[in-house]
């Protein structure tokens, strides 16, 4: 288990650079952030993710030390203990003495974590090793007694219902399992109907279990008056998230299937020769699960149809298993002696890391070189500005954001404007998909205006120049007539010559900085404005 969770931090280490990996990610902290002064999620600040993934992010802004860097620290344990529970389980599915099937799931699951946007503290990281665990649980239940006992099965629903409160998606894996139940414990299918009565019972308690979660949920925000707030970033959001006509976008949802191409591969192949890799019918009843199991997530990619890179992650678990099944056993095994199987996947491990990772990993050594040589957050906007900023904040003081870097407010702690911290301004053409009772973005703009935030910054990027005509113009008048432009940040070269991440990586946007101008008050020696400050920096 050490062995697989260090090589997972090691691995993944790259991911310490930044603060914003992925503007989901920085919406977690900020509101990890928001829990942890006593403000229930979607009170404060909107967003359409469920409570679990905020609670998840709150002990990390609880401490002294960096936020950022214990949160991705988190995630990268939490991906080797999903590696090695994959390896418990290839073995509880597959003659695995030797333990080669095991070690290459988990080095599989580790290697790819690092692809399609896993490097950030994302909530598919987390739901993963829940529904991986809860497998674990009752396939090991189910070895020694049919039907599994009932402790065990409620111990498993919990953490499924836990799963669902950090990503809804967790359900499809449950339908996989459903099916996986039926297809591994059923000694004959003349038998299923018997085997269904008396599974009966464990399975009802499961089921049960997973809803604990969700129900304790509510019950919070009933008992403390927001049952609307719930409501409107877990129902109300999510009918206008995933509802209209748009279709799958099949594009997005390939080029993120192509970094996992690799692993595809070897699990297709471990599907096709199933004949000759499996050694009885149970691993044969294994690789059928898997492959529902990975036909499941397929659907659940079709359900969502947006076709984000991080949502394939849900893919890493039954193809990690499939991979390892085809690697293990058609490539390792005629392979003799411990040390030259290791020999032999650390080399294919090597090839596949260099396959997935050759962008980021020579990003990394350009930008560790920048910071090795004085510039502090070399390729990092949101860390460059809070140091710029932070110092200089007096109580009371607030900074808006627009575009994507809502990492600045958790960052430097100032003070939030608007309840639409994800981009600065209510979604323009889907009201109420922001988690929150919509604003008519004009009045929104007014509103945030007129309260004067001390900073604003605005990312130079897609969001501003596609803000509405009316709403970019009544900032733009303000910044011009009552702002000054004090600091603007550049993109590092190397965002465009390796990007850190192929999809999102907003962490190194370009930005500029502007302050409230005062007349009645002069800037003073040493505690004057930002200006003052980025000079002497």
């Amino acid at each position: 288990m050490l062995a697989f969770v260090a090589g997972a931090v090691v691995l993944r280490s790259p991911a310490l650079l930044y603060s914003a990996l992925n503007y989901d990610e920085s919406m977690y902290l900020l509101m990890g952030a928001e829990l942890a002064k006593g403000h229930l999620p979607y009170t404060t600040v909107c967003d359409l993710k469920p409570f679990g993934l905020f609670a998840l992010a709150t002990p990390f802004t609880m401490t002294p030390f960096d936020p950022v860097i214990l949160s991705r620290i988190g995630a990268s344990v939490t991906v080797g203990l999903t590696a090695w529970m994959l390896s418990r389980i290839a073995a509880l599915l597959f003659d695995d003495a030797n333990r080669a099937i095991g070690v290459t799931a988990g080095l599989g699951y580790i290697v790819f974590s690092i692809a399609t946007g896993g490097m950030a503290f994302q909530g598919e990281l987390f739901h993963n090793a829940c529904a991986v665990l809860a497998l674990l649980l009752v396939l090991r239940s189910a070895r020694r007694r049919m039907p599994p006992d009932l402790v065990t099965m409620a111990a498993a629903g919990l953490v499924l219902g836990i799963g669902v409160q950090i990503k809804q998606s967790v359900l499809f894996d449950m339908l996989a399992f459903l099916a996986g139940y039926f297809i591994l414990t059923t000694p004959h299918w003349r038998d299923l109907g018997a085997h269904a009565r008396a599974s009966l019972r464990p399975l009802a308690m499961l089921g049960a279990m997973s809803l604990v979660p969700t129900l304790l949920v509510v019950l919070l925000y009933v008992v403390l008056g927001h049952w609307d707030a719930w409501f409107a970033g877990n129902i109300q959001a999510h009918r206008v998230f995933y509802g209209g006509d748009r279709g799958v976008e099949w594009d997005a949802m390939l080029r993120a299937l192509a970094e996992q191409a690799p692993l595809w591969i070897a699990a297709l192949l471990a599907c096709a020769l199933v004949r000759w890799l499996a050694r009885d019918g149970g691993e044969k009843r294994s690789v059928a699960f898997l492959a529902i199991w990975a036909a499941s997530v397929m659907l659940c990619q079709i359900f969502l149809r947006i076709g984000s890179d991080h949502y394939v992650l849900q893919f890493l678990p039954p193809l990690s298993l499939l991979a390892g099944l085809a690697v293990g056993r058609g490539l390792l095994q005629p392979v003799q002696g411990r040390r030259a199987k290791a020999a032999a996947l650390a080399v294919l491990a090597g090839l596949s890391v260099f396959a997935v990772a050759k962008e980021p990993l020579m990003h990394s050594i350009y930008i560790v070189r920048d910071r090795l040589a004085g510039e502090t957050w070399a390729g990092d906007t949101p860390r460059r500005v809070a140091a710029d900023v932070k110092p200089l904040l007096r109580e009371g003081d607030a900074i808006y954001v627009v575009g994507f870097h809502p990492a600045i407010y958790f960052l430097t702690g100032a003070e939030i404007p608007t309840r639409f911290a994800f981009t600065g301004m209510p979604n323009f053409y889907a009201p109420g998909r922001d988690g929150c009772p919509w604003v008519e973005p004009a009045v929104e703009m007014r509103r945030i205006l007129d309260s004067r935030p001390r900073f604003i910054v605005v990312e130079d990027g897609i969001y501003y120049r596609e803000l509405r005509d009316d709403v970019r113009g009544m900032l733009d008048a303000e910044l011009a007539g009552k702002y000054r432009e004090v600091k603007s940040y550049d993109q590092h070269f190397v965002h465009h010559l390796y990007p850190f991440e192929r999809f999102v990586m907003n962490g190194g946007a370009p930005a500029t900085l502007y302050e409230a101008i005062d007349p009645e008050e002069q800037p003073q020696s040493g505690t004057g404005g930002i200006g003052e400050a980025a000079g002497a920096s």
